[in-house]
């Protein structure tokens, strides 16, 4: 444990030079603009979690272009593949979780008095919305360490998103509960959450490679 606490002091100053930052820049500054609902006289509660819904997506696709290492794929570095690939997602993950937990916390505070909403659903659709470029991302890196392993992110993003559009009403996982709480499509978030925590997992694993080591 020790010495991996040291490699990680030692490494984090050279991983945040390497992590292209203006991708997550655009991302905050994205996230940021999708609250302008808010300031309507009466926002519509569609329109208000949208932006939440929006403002993780984009965090979360401007974190995953942190995660290809364009060395690693090429030289043999002297620090495991995983213990890499995690600082590098911590390094945009912490700071983007920390930006939408402050615009969370903005704009209930400032729809309060018009739109309630279950605080737990939300959170875990925004964990979802966030996480998905991120996973797919870091199976992009792991098959090619350029900028085109990141792309992978934002297409699946896409892809899924028009994919839910097609279901609507009550087999809408888009849709607020009701009176007697969560539709079955609902339940649909929890498990996304949790099988994007194991791709994300097996995504950042050691590498087969020489170069993984």
């Amino acid at each position: 444990m020790s010495r991996l606490l040291t490699t990680t002091r030692l490494l984090i100053p050279h991983l945040v030079r390497a992590v292209p930052w203006w991708p997550f820049g655009a991302a905050v500054l994205l996230a940021v603009l999708a609250q302008l609902s808010v300031l309507a006289e009466d926002p519509l509660d569609r329109a208000v979690l949208s932006g939440l819904w929006l403002a993780a997506g984009a965090l979360g696709a401007g974190a995953g272009f942190a995660l290809p290492d364009a060395m690693g794929s090429t030289v043999i570095t002297p620090v495991s593949r995983w213990v890499r690939q995690w600082l590098r997602a911590a390094l945009v993950l912490l700071p983007a979780v920390a930006v939408w937990t402050l615009l969370y916390v903005a704009v209930r505070q400032t729809v309060a008095s018009h739109i309630t909403w279950p605080a737990g659903l939300v959170i875990i659709q925004a964990a979802v919305c966030g996480l998905l470029p991120v996973a797919a991302a870091a199976v992009g890196a792991r098959y090619r360490e350029t900028t085109t392993g990141a792309l992978v992110g934002p297409a699946a993003q896409g892809v899924l998103l028009v994919g839910s559009l097609f279901f609507t009403q009550q087999a809408s996982p888009w849709s607020m509960p009701g009176p007697t709480g969560w539709t079955a499509a609902q339940h649909v978030w929890p498990i996304t959450l949790a099988l994007l925590l194991i791709t994300l997992l097996l995504a950042n694993r050691e590498s087969t490679g020489p170069a993984g080591a």
